[in-house]
């Protein structure tokens, strides 16, 4: 019994010698495995940017600046689009986009009261409207000069004036009253039984700040101005030559029919400006003349 004993102690020694062999040997094991095993870098990784600093940062690259925001699609569009032609009136010293090589233009001695009539005429590619503005074989200024100088304008036609007398030129300018300054030119009319043109009288005009043109035909100017009938070249000619041709036809040539030289003008360097080419012509019930006019003269706002 005593032997018996004393070596299950024996073996009770060795096993627990082994068990603690076998623990150390883990213990090895498992230390030799985490030194050969690469370490997860969590701690050196670059951290998640907040959220609100990336919405922040997406905000400040994809708005428009403020200096941008005031520049909106349909402005950019208006900048790099050409501006289409409008009636407007011409600014001093340019011509209306919309007045290329010849215009139509009116004259008349005649009432008109009716705002559509003018309305019309623009309507119908009119874009000069010339009146006599004193009583007719008078100087006296003539009480419908200025609402139908008025009812032209506001119907974007522009506008001159003349007298049957030349020599009237100071109060037919004075009729157009507060519309002289937009008054394209007065006209100083030279025909048959009438009385010729001076020098006083055109720079009577021009010192006024309005244009002179003189009014005549090849076939009046030489009886009436004699000796001095070749003196006038350096004043815009209004030519006149009444062709009978259909308004519905018509289309505006300040060149037709062809120029005849005269007086000077109708030269390369003097030529016409204007041709009147039909006498009283019924346009919605108002006798009117047919011009044709240079649109480069009329610069006037």
């Amino acid at each position: 019994m005593r032997l018996f004993h004393a070596r299950r102690r024996s073996i009770t020694t060795i096993a627990a010698l082994i068990a603690t062999l076998s623990v150390a040997m883990g213990v090895f094991l498992v230390a030799g495995a985490a030194a050969t095993t690469p370490k997860l870098a969590t701690a050196s990784a670059p951290a998640a940017a907040p959220v609100a600093p990336i919405q922040a940062s997406m905000d400040t690259t994809t708005q428009p600046s403020p200096t941008a925001q005031t520049a909106t699609p349909e402005a950019a569009v208006k900048e790099t689009t050409p501006a289409d032609p409008a009636p407007q009136l011409a600014a001093q010293g340019s011509v209306d986009s919309e007045l290329a090589g010849s215009v139509k233009a009116i004259d008349s001695a005649n009432i008109i009261t009716d705002p559509a009539w003018f309305t019309k005429a623009y309507a119908d590619g009119f874009r000069l409207y010339v009146m006599h503005s004193t009583m007719w074989d008078s100087c006296t200024q003539w009480e419908h000069t200025l609402p139908q100088l008025e009812m032209a304008l506001d119907a974007g036609l522009k506008i001159a004036v003349y007298t049957r007398d030349p020599n009237c030129w100071e109060a037919g300018i004075a009729a157009a009253g507060p519309y002289v300054n937009r008054l394209q030119f007065f006209a100083l009319d030279v025909e048959d039984g009438g009385v010729p043109v001076t020098r006083a009288m055109v720079d009577g005009v021009a010192a006024t700040g309005v244009r002179p043109v003189i009014y005549t035909g090849s076939g009046m100017w030489g009886g009436l101005q004699g000796a001095t009938t070749d003196s006038f070249s350096d004043v815009p000619l209004w030519d006149t030559d009444t062709s009978a041709f259909p308004f519905e036809s018509w289309q505006p040539d300040h060149l037709a029919p062809a120029p005849l030289p005269y007086g000077g003008w109708n030269t390369p360097g003097t030529m016409r400006i204007a041709s009147q080419q039909q006498f009283e012509f019924n346009y919605n019930g108002v006798a009117i003349d047919l011009n044709s006019f240079d649109a480069s003269f009329l610069t006037v706002p």
